[in-house]
């Protein structure tokens, strides 16, 4: 229940290049309220983690978390045990062109959290925090890099005809992302041939199997990176690396930063 007494706060708020970005604190289990926002904006949960709830979808939202949302959608949040931070950033007026121009047409919210797409939203947070007079040029590059980010997200996710047997593969892929797993492992686990298999995935899914793979491994070492304290050397054996090296070189060759730089940068 609500700690009685305890309200949430607005650390700060500032408005640069076109985009305000809000930084929000709450306490543990605070009932936000039906509400809306009436700008295209998105909200990145820094720390903590949060129940959203709106007429057609529930969903739980933690560290890393980040939730696009069109202007007018209502929804409201209940906080956990812990409370949590939050920045909110929406984009002004002056945007529309641009939101209009990335298809950043949202029908309704939809909730993200990809390696890439955390690191550039925590680097915007810290762009609002520490503020210089190269702020302004920051802050619009990085915006339009997470417009760009969660654009080819989407598109790469659009894949609602895909046969059963290939919604299949894709799941045993995220069961077993640690494993060493073959092309004709795969494919006879779901009855197809592995030159079917391999032309289907790849024209469904826009990358290979393996590729598809090491991309499920980072995300995994990216979410123990910013939730826990684990050494890297760990988190990379966890993820189905040889060493902490090879996760390294990956990472940065996936992602343009190193694990270490990573966590660095998602410390609030």
């Amino acid at each position: 229940m609500p700690v009685e007494g305890l309200r949430p706060y607005r650390v700060s708020e500032q408005q640069i290049a076109g985009v305000c970005g809000t930084e929000f604190c709450h306490p543990p289990y605070f009932d936000v309220p039906l509400h809306s926002h009436y700008t295209a904006s998105f909200c990145v949960i820094l720390q903590g983690s949060l129940t959203e709830e709106s007429p057609c979808k529930r969903r739980t939202l933690e560290k890393g978390s980040i939730v696009f949302t069109p202007p007018g959608e209502i929804h409201r949040d209940v906080f956990h045990d812990e409370g949590g931070r939050c920045f909110l950033v929406e984009f002004l007026p002056a945007w529309n062109d641009r939101l209009a121009v990335s298809g950043m047409t949202l029908e309704e919210s939809v909730e993200k959290s990809s390696t890439e797409l955390t690191y550039l939203a925590f680097k915007l947070y810290k762009e609002f925090r520490y503020v210089d007079d190269l702020s302004a040029l920051s802050i619009e590059g990085l915006s339009l890099e997470l417009l760009a980010a969660f654009r080819r997200q989407s598109e790469g996710n659009s894949h609602p005809h895909s046969p059963s047997w290939l919604r299949q593969a894709k799941d045993l892929l995220h069961d077993s992302f640690a494993e060493p797993l073959t092309l004709a492992d795969i494919a006879a686990q779901v009855g197809v041939h592995p030159v079917h298999f391999a032309r289907a995935f790849r024209k469904c899914y826009r990358c290979s199997p393996g590729e598809y793979q090491r991309k499920l491994r980072i995300e995994h070492a990216s979410r123990q990176l910013l939730l826990t304290n684990l050494p890297i050397a760990e988190i990379a054996l966890s993820a189905g690396f040889s060493d902490q090296a090879h996760l390294s070189r990956v990472f940065k060759n996936q992602t343009g930063t190193t694990p270490a730089r990573f966590r660095e940068t998602a410390r609030v």
